[in-house]
């Protein structure tokens, strides 16, 4: 039999594409103004897509047995049949808190699934009660009791009732992703979704630190204005999802773990029946340790897609791969005036309807925030509106006459073999599991942020992290951190530190630095548990190969077994227009000579100049005197232009970086970047990659 490694080294290198792209949730264009940005965007997100899918279907071969790669799973990237789609639903409301607190009524219900405040402690572990210890009641975090995929905001006015609530599924990977592409847009899409145009690019910011590469802002998914149940003109709303298990890569994983097959009852005695009802299916959550026992959403997607294996086929998420809101059922509500109260429920994000990317519809709608409100002109407000005669006090009323959904698609395969449940490695077979891994500053900032949650039990703002992978440059050297399971590296041990390896030969890493019990909740897990933390200098040399990377953890005295792939990205050194000064990674010493040149890409400083037409980094081809202001006045605009410390110089289509300069390199276009001319960057089209060589 082939190991992992070997499976996976194969894998990388012989696979072929079909042409197919990922497209965005419910395919959104949030660049539609913007085809250069939203091209950049959908490739992104592809990436991404293609990763998660990836980790989901290598499984773990790490520290559990009966947990083999997944047969019946596919990635469209790579084979493409046709399929049909089929949609798996659930109710929207949290189905854990009925079960946890099943003497509750249903306004003390509703109470707790609008402020998280709750009655007592529950069990740690769902699958075995009496083993476990009583916790506070978990996901954590300021939404974290909103587990369902599906988290609210409620508004209301100075009497205490409700005028607005705002629903959405929007995973937090692609905002992330957004943001990478243009945070000024993350602003915009905040203002006009929220109606709160008091919003700033500082509010959604994590301060203290910036990205490494691109010189910008660091995105923090839990900003004051996607936090917590309650909205005010002040702080919350609900852009996307905030609870740690409300991940698209969780939701991926989910399905993917799923289709290994299950003997049911498990063994002891011998069985061949892989088949479970849907009334064991929180029983099948257990035996195959994936997704959260008692909630409606978990139990009943890992048992339909398990099933839909049962019966022979392959399937995956069916594109655009999403969570998505249902629309409500209405016919209960009633209004003051007699309005149907389905007028008064707005889709912002999203779509009623979509086709496939062969026109053909798929099931259900495909709603990714929707906002409930009674318009300005009414004598009434939202709490004045009934659901079968009782008034909405609460928004998660609203979440009981709605549905939540993913779609599936399949072809005809064949039944993979049954296992038996999943268990824990004996140690001599237990390996170092790459878990994520950040730029070192991101760590250690995000980990001491402690985020609080009203049952008291605060965690790091790090457990709203996710797997969208850190970008290095080729040719340059970054501080990283890698966050590793059963690893035996101990602190200030040096022996102890284990090997960090890559599928690339031309990127190395040299472990600086062990941080022991590292405790937060790693994206698509309910509850924190103990990592280990390795301080990295990774270094991509100028062969380096570009696209995601696998990465090797090897404890000392061990072989290397399997990668986590897909957890950072190599890229060539690109420079977008519309970003200032923008970091390469590079550092300089007064010693050291740099030439860069021109690789490729089309940008602009002013898209009505040069006849509408991009140019390349020499700048607009009718040369144009930049004025004062500018990074290099005098020269041309539109052309690329360097800096090391203080000193500004010009490189066009290249250059050798003046001597003697000590400190980081970097570029950008030759524009207004202060926008003391007019739209300074904002209008700017387009980016360039280049090539350095520092010897």
């Amino acid at each position: 039999m082939q190991s992992v490694e070997k499976i996976i080294a194969d894998k990388m290198v012989s696979a072929t594409t079909t042409g197919f792209q990922y497209r965005t949730p419910a395919n959104i264009q949030d660049f539609a103004g913007n085809p250069d940005k939203q091209k950049m965007m959908n490739s992104l997100w592809n990436n991404n897509l293609d990763g998660f899918t990836q980790q989901g279907m290598l499984n773990n071969n790490w520290n559990t047995t009966n947990t083999p790669p997944t047969t019946n799973y596919y990635n469209p990237i790579y084979n493409n049949p046709p399929s049909n789609a089929a949609n798996i639903l659930w109710m929207a409301f949290p189905g854990r808190l009925e079960y946890n607190f099943p003497s509750a009524s249903p306004d003390q219900l509703y109470q707790m699934a609008d402020t998280g405040v709750m009655p007592g402690q529950i069990s740690n572990d769902p699958c075995d009660v009496p083993a476990g210890q009583n916790v506070a009641y978990f996901p954590y975090g300021p939404r974290g009791w909103q587990d369902e995929y599906c988290e609210w905001a409620v508004t209301r006015n100075e009497a205490g009732k409700i005028t607005r609530i705002d629903f959405t599924c929007e995973n937090p990977e692609y905002w992330n992703t957004l943001w990478e592409v243009d945070p000024n847009q993350v602003l915009a899409l905040y203002q006009s979704i929220l109606n709160k145009p008091q919003i700033t690019l500082q509010d959604l910011s994590v301060p203290g630190i910036v990205n490494p590469i691109t010189n910008q802002p660091v995105y923090n998914p839990l900003n004051k204005w996607n936090s917590g149940p309650v909205s005010s003109s002040t702080q919350g709303g609900a852009i996307h999802l905030t609870s740690t298990p409300n991940t698209i890569q969780t939701e991926i994983g989910l399905a993917t773990t799923s289709t290994v097959q299950r003997f049911n009852p498990p063994p002891p005695p011998a069985t061949t029946n892989t088949m479970w009802p849907s009334a064991q299916y929180n029983d099948l959550i257990c035996v195959g340790q994936f997704g959260q026992r008692f909630r409606n959403s978990d139990p009943n997607i890992g048992g339909t897609v398990n099933n839909f294996v049962t019966q022979g086929l392959v399937l995956t998420l069916a594109d655009p791969p999403g969570l998505y809101i249902q629309m409500p059922d209405f016919s209960n509500y009633k209004t003051p005036d007699g309005t149907d109260a389905s007028t008064f429920w707005t889709i912002t994000r999203g779509s009623k309807t979509l086709t496939d990317q062969n026109g053909v519809a798929l099931p259900g709608n495909f709603i990714l925030h929707a906002v409930f409100e009674v318009p300005a002109d009414k004598n009434y407000t939202v709490s004045d509106i009934t659901i079968s005669g009782a008034p909405i006090n609460w928004g998660s009323q609203v979440t009981y006459t709605f549905k939540m959904q993913i779609v599936a698609s399949a072809y005809a395969g064949t039944t993979p073999q049954g296992y038996e449940p999943v268990g824990d490695t004996v140690p001599d077979e237990t390996y170092a599991q790459p878990v994520q891994m950040f730029y070192q500053d991101y760590f250690d900032t995000l980990y001491n942020i402690s985020v609080p949650n009203p049952v008291n039990h605060p965690i790091p703002l790090l457990s709203n992290s996710t797997y969208v992978p850190s970008v290095v440059n080729v040719g340059t050297t970054v501080e990283m951190v890698v966050v590793v399971d059963t690893c035996t590296a101990e602190a200030n041990k040096p022996d102890t530190f284990p090997k960090v390896t890559f599928g690339d030969p031309n990127i190395t890493a040299e472990v600086t630095a062990v941080k022991e019990n590292v405790f937060y909740a790693v994206p698509g897990n309910s509850q924190p548990s103990t990592y280990k933390a390795l301080y990295v200098t990774v270094t991509v040399g100028p062969n380096g190969r570009h696209g995601q990377q696998a990465v090797y953890v090897t404890n000392v005295g061990q072989q290397r077994s399997a990668p986590m792939l897909a957890l950072f990205t190599v890229s060539p050194v690109i420079i977008q227009s519309t970003i200032a000064w923008q970091n390469t990674g590079i550092v300089l010493t007064p010693t050291q000579k740099a030439s860069i040149k021109y690789a490729s890409g089309l940008w602009t400083a002013n898209p009505q100049d040069n006849g509408g037409q991009l140019y390349d980094a020499g700048g607009n081809p009718v040369f144009f005197q930049a004025p004062p202001g500018y990074p290099m006045a005098g020269q041309n605009i539109g052309a690329l232009v360097g800096r090391v410390g203080s000193t500004v110089f010009m490189i066009g289509k290249g250059a050798e970086v003046p001597a003697n300069l000590s400190g980081e390199l970097q570029l950008c276009i030759n524009d207004d970047l202060n926008a003391q001319y007019g739209a300074g960057l904002t209008d700017n089209i387009g980016f360039v990659t280049v090539t350095i060589d520092v010897s």
